[in-house]
């Protein structure tokens, strides 16, 4: 027998890799930052973020005698309680976020955090969050602090979500008490129209936001038995219905200025904006593809918050 022939190993066939299959890797990190992390994304600090931004701009047009401790105390309750309705959110849509690519991802699919624990620690953010708005604020300020958490939990999660087309244009008046109770927080009451009429601009601002969003992953909602717009009517009827809807939007931007509450500044960046938004809508209407929605949605994303940023410049730079 010939050496070769003795030192010759027999070669294992390797499995080329599945592009696509995750490749499972073990990232170098602290266990306990990990669970923190974890506790953290349940709390869906996006949205917590876009509230909070609501509240404070709100609060800095209600009045210039600015009290700080009130200012910081419903930015502390806010941040609480919205976190702990998004902690709420995870747990009852536990059973169709680990059906979702988009949200297969969460805490709670991804096992990182039980379910008993995820409900416990919602409750005692929300607890927490409503109970300092008690201590430090207004009945008006907590009342809706309280009650934007309530209806995005009860009635936009745990009742509209899985019954009806309607589910976000009625859960979006969760977002709609962020700007009321920063006003209150500032003012003690919300007697004034401006803080309604900021409500009233989350409110219409929602379905656009969330439909094109919605329209995008709309595979991913029929699987998971939501009657998301998209679903029920379609992506092209859907699209129309954004466009529809923006153009109710921008109206509802537009109104503080005939009213005198805010001048030539917020005229020029919410209608600018506002100009954007119908575009890429009318875009979306006649164009009702995945990638049309998604830069719907990008576009709509910060348009919010610049629109009540241009109310805080207007307010304060003396420009009518």
């Amino acid at each position: 027998m010939r050496a070769s022939q003795v030192l010759k190993q027999p070669r294992t066939r390797q499995n080329p890799p599945n592009p696509f299959t995750r490749q499972q890797t073990t990232p170098h990190v602290h266990p306990l930052r990990t669970r923190a992390q974890a506790y953290v994304d349940l709390t869906k600090p996006k949205i917590i973020f876009l509230l909070d931004f609501t509240a404070l701009m709100a609060f800095l047009v209600a009045t210039r005698d600015i009290n700080l401790p009130n200012l910081a105390a419903v930015l502390i309750a806010g941040t609480l309680a919205s976190g702990g309705a998004g902690a709420l959110n995870c747990y009852l849509d536990r059973d169709i976020d680990q059906t979702m690519g988009r949200t297969s991802q969460r805490p709670i699919p991804k096992g990182e955090v039980s379910p008993l624990n995820a409900l416990i620690f919602g409750f005692l953010l929300v607890g927490a969050g409503v109970g300092i708005s008690l201590w430090f604020l207004s009945l008006w300020a907590s009342l809706f602090i309280f009650l934007g958490a309530a209806i995005y939990v009860g009635f936009y999660t745990k009742w509209l979500k899985r019954r009806t087309t309607l589910n976000i244009v009625l859960g979006g008046s969760a977002g709609s008490c962020a700007p009321l109770a920063g006003w209150a927080a500032a003012t003690g009451n919300v007697g004034a129209i401006a803080p309604w009429l900021m409500a009233l601009l989350v409110f219409v601002w929602t379905p656009s936001h969330f439909w094109s969003l919605a329209l995008r992953a709309s595979k991913d909602y029929s699987k998971a038995g939501i009657p998301m717009l998209p679903v029920v009517v379609g992506d092209k009827k859907a699209a129309q219905y954004i466009a529809l809807n923006t153009f109710l939007l921008v109206p509802s931007s537009l109104i503080f200025v005939p009213l005198g509450t805010f001048g030539v500044v917020y005229l020029a960046i919410a209608g600018l904006l506002g100009l954007g938004m119908i575009i890429v809508d009318l875009k979306l209407a006649f164009n009702p593809t995945k990638a049309q929605a998604w830069t719907a949605f990008k576009f709509s994303s910060p348009y919010l918050a610049i629109v009540f940023l241009a109310m805080v410049l207007d307010y304060w730079v003396p420009l009518r």
